[in-house]
């Protein structure tokens, strides 16, 4: 069984238990699909990670905001994702730019949709969004140096903040792990929020992309205040309440929408710009 299917299990059972908090083991094998013996080697393996703890028959998490491994983050929210990539991408102006991306699941679709941009010059500290943009060998794109963290398959460190540093760029556009009227935009490693206000300090027009499932979270490194953000795309499961807050905040807030999942199967929006909802700007 492939790597690939195995994060999709345990990131089913990470959503679980941020539903439930916790759950019984025995009921997981109906739940994924799998066979006792598969469901007690990946609570094993998740438990030698740190992310859930066992105890007479059930399991719960750790932390329920714990950072988890972006390969598991790519089988969360992807259609919501991929429409937040293509809509964030349709932002930026066809003539010759230099944009910054970091890594992420989120920003890995905004690269998909920038890869076949040949007027593009990007600089980027994520390995997969680099992997996503060199697979069309159209964008030219510069990686930073820097220390590889495994849980984002991002590069950080000095290395990467000096790279960074020497540039100035037309766009930034970076995902995030909270979105909070009172705390801004947060990230689960410091290492990780310092590049990113490197790269939305020394760029001109700055863009934060983020399924709803952030918003309204402050995890425990700041990366930039709500007012120093231009423009912010989300999906259309996040709260009216938060939308309509950070518009009167002064934050652009697009919303893609993101129909069902019964929905989904019947028919799929022809481009991102159709996906728009207005929710009515501030």
């Amino acid at each position: 069984m492939s790597d690939r299917t195995r994060d999709k299990r345990f990131s089913t059972v990470l959503t679980l238990l941020s539903q439930r908090g916790e759950l019984h083991v025995r009921l997981l094998p109906a739940l994924l699909g799998v066979s006792g013996a598969t469901v007690r080697r990946d609570l094993a393996l998740m438990e030698g990670k740190g992310l859930i703890r066992r105890s007479y028959g059930r399991v719960a998490a750790v932390r329920c905001d714990a950072e988890t491994p972006v390969s598991w983050r790519h089988s969360q929210n992807t259609e919501a994702k991929r429409r937040i990539g293509a809509l964030a991408s349709s932002l930026i102006p066809h003539r010759p730019l230099t944009i910054a991306l970091n890594g992420g699941s989120t920003v890995a679709f905004v690269a998909r949709s920038l890869a076949s941009r040949s007027e593009l010059t990007v600089v980027t500290n994520g390995l997969d969004t680099a992997i996503s943009l060199m697979a069309h060998q159209k964008a030219q794109v510069v990686v930073t140096g820097g220390t590889g963290r495994s849980l984002s398959n991002d590069l950080v460190g000095k290395a990467a903040e000096k790279t960074l540093r020497t540039y100035q760029f037309d766009f930034a556009i970076v995902g995030v792990d909270g979105v909070s009227p009172e705390a801004g935009f947060t990230r689960h490693c410091s290492r990780g929020a310092e590049i990113d206000r490197i790269m939305l300090e020394h760029a001109e027009r700055r863009i934060v992309v983020t399924d709803s499932s952030k918003l309204g979270k402050a995890q425990q490194a700041k990366v930039a205040d709500i007012g120093s953000i231009d423009t912010i795309v989300t999906d259309s499961h996040a709260s009216a309440t938060m939308v309509a807050t950070l518009r009167r905040m002064g934050l652009t807030t697009t919303v893609v929408v993101v129909p069902p999942v019964a929905e989904r199967s019947r028919s799929a929006l022809p481009n991102a710009h159709a996906a728009t909802e207005s929710w009515g700007q501030a």
